[in-house]
């Protein structure tokens, strides 16, 4: 829920949205008969061989039981394993059944090929066999001793496949420069387009077993490892229609064992940093709690608060992946040693990039606050005589807001209005930085020279069930929450939600004083659009800028239509 509200309209909106749903899933059940509905999900990625230190970049596409794209859960799970570890992990926020992300790779990564596994919470409750899965190939080249100790003879080609089904690929040259501008020109799009990427990287050094289309129609075809999911009877875990699902336990501190008793106390988790991303959890069991978190994407922190007597109980956070897989064999990784020159080059080319380019996906990964709500009442406290305690502030000029003790501890509380009348409720949400204090103490004896505003919310608000008498929002100059000493009923973690959709950005050399800048453009991926909006035209032009690496690169466009027909079509060119 968003804002202030009342307990019967928050009933209201829970009926309409039940409703809602409901009617989705009979619309699904009219489509699939009584097997249930399942999804799958397939994984594009800008290239197959990456060097430890690069990123890929990936598309992601669901669809459901009539192989057709779907729109339903709105997070993907991806982990990049070896052997049976997952060495990386992340979260993609799904919409309209599509996403885009990014995984940076380690600079100390080791050499060898990985199997990139991807699947959504509800594919979990099917098994493992029915993930998404392929492999792709890091090479380290900051490690000695790299390149091969053999020689191999250079086998590899690559087929020009500039037509498909009618679709036609064609470029408006065979051979560009360094820095010059290119079109790719995509002709016989069927009109029904559902999702449209185009990538143009550097041609690979080894040999890809599988092409798009076979890798998608070999996903498509998974069956489920038992019967299919009946979403009218959850499983284990809950479909993430609305967003990013939380999943914690409650801990007694006192003996680190999970919290049997019922009722659980009340909790809250948060997502720091400017505005209001606060969630309250929702009992599951015994001692699991889920926290719902729609419109929640690209953070790095979490907090965590318990709303008990002092500091007894704390929230840990469970991880939301799998981690842990049956062992599969591998192929040995075999870079033929004719490609020594061009991994050198694009190697430095790499750390140059790295070194000099502002446009590193993880700068743009910051979330928008949930609740979007104008506070009662505002104080900059610059613009009022600054004291040095936190009770002069309150006492001084914070209106509808006061401390006051309780026994040996300092309490806020806020008004809160019933009926026509205000009065001083004692349950506020407080928070700084984002970040929900239970204990009020710890606000009491906060520097106040370090908070830039404080913003006062009159109550009552109702958030995810949970009434509180008013908010109280602290913010700090630094926005970073220092020197916030919490009590053992609260933690900070550090957490990845899922990303926002990445677009690298493509340098400008229309102008010839552009091309002749010194700042090197070590792009090996020249254009990455994981989402080209068609509008239902037939015929599209992209423009692309090459970089200051030459060799071969390949350009593939992949896409689904609305009714699941599935289209792939490469062509390569030359940048000398």
């Amino acid at each position: 829920m968003t804002g202030r509200t009342n307990p019967n309209r928050n009933q209201m909106k829970r009926i309409i949205f039940f409703l809602i749903f409901s009617g989705i899933i009979l619309q699904l059940f009219g489509k699939t008969g009584s097997s249930g509905f399942y999804e799958r999900i397939y994984v594009q990625t800008d290239k197959h061989l990456y060097l430890a230190g690069e990123s890929v970049l990936m598309k992601l596409l669901t669809t459901g039981p009539e192989q057709i794209p779907v729109s339903f859960s709105k997070v993907a799970y991806v982990e990049l394993v070896a052997d049976t570890i997952a060495q990386l992990q992340i979260k993609v926020e799904l919409t309209n059944g599509t996403g885009a992300g990014y995984m940076a790779l380690p600079a100390d990564l080791p050499s060898g090929y990985y199997r990139l596994i991807a699947y959504t919470q509800w594919m979990r409750n099917e098994g493992v066999d029915v993930f998404f899965e392929k492999n792709i190939a890091v090479l380290n080249t900051f490690h000695s001793g790299y390149y091969p100790e053999y020689q191999y003879e250079n086998t590899l080609s690559y087929v020009d496949d500039s037509r498909a089904d009618g679709l036609s690929l064609q470029l408006n040259k065979t051979t560009y420069t360094k820095r010059a501008h290119g079109e790719l020109i995509l002709n016989g799009l069927p009109e029904n387009m559902h999702t449209l990427s185009v990538c143009i990287a550097g041609t690979d050094f080894i040999p890809v077993i599988e092409t798009g289309v076979s890798l998608f129609q070999k996903n498509r075809m998974k069956k489920a490892a038992g019967n299919t999911i009946d979403i009218r009877q959850h499983g284990e875990f809950l479909p993430e229609y609305e967003g990013h699902i939380v999943t914690g336990i409650i801990v007694d501190n006192r003996t680190d064992q999970a919290v049997i008793t019922d009722p659980l106390p009340v909790t809250g988790l948060s997502f720091p940093g400017g505005g209001i991303r606060f969630f309250t959890g929702q009992k599951t069991g015994t001692a699991a709690i889920r926290f719902f978190t729609p419109g929640i994407s690209g953070t790095k922190e979490i907090a965590t608060v318990v709303y008990a007597e002092g500091e007894k109980y704390r929230v840990d956070i469970q991880s939301p992946f799998i981690t842990k897989y049956v062992p599969k064999a591998m192929p040995a990784l075999h870079i033929d040693s004719a490609c020594y020159d061009q991994l050198l080059a694009r190697s430095i080319a790499l750390q140059a990039f790295r070194y000099f380019s502002d446009d590193q996906p993880e700068k743009r990964n910051i979330s928008e606050p949930y609740l979007k709500m104008t506070p009662t009442a505002s104080y900059p406290l610059d613009d009022y005589t600054r004291f040095t305690t936190m009770r002069e502030v309150f006492i001084e000029f914070i209106a509808g807001a006061r401390f006051r003790r309780n026994g040996d501890k300092q309490e806020l509380s806020v008004f809160v209005k019933r009926g026509d009348f205000y009065y001083y409720g004692p349950m506020p949400l407080v928070l700084l930085d984002g970040v929900p204090v239970s204990d009020h103490d710890v606000i009491y004896n906060y520097n106040p020279l370090a908070v830039e505003k404080i913003n006062i919310y009159y109550g009552p608000y109702i958030l995810g069930g949970q009434v509180f008498d008013g908010i109280v929002e602290l913010t700090t100059y630094s926005r970073l929450h220092a020197d916030l000493n919490l009590n053992r009923s609260s933690q900070i973690l550090s957490y990845e939600g899922p990303q926002l959709p990445y677009r690298p950005v493509t340098p400008d050399y229309s102008e010839n004083k552009n091309r002749q800048n010194r700042i090197p453009d070590g792009r090996h991926t020249l254009l990455w659009n994981p989402d080209v909006q068609t509008d239902g035209k037939t015929s599209i032009r992209l423009p692309f800028v090459t970089s200051d690496l030459a060799g071969e690169f390949q350009a593939t466009v992949e896409g689904v239509t609305h009714d699941g027909e599935f289209i792939f079509v490469t062509s390569t060119f030359i940048v000398e």
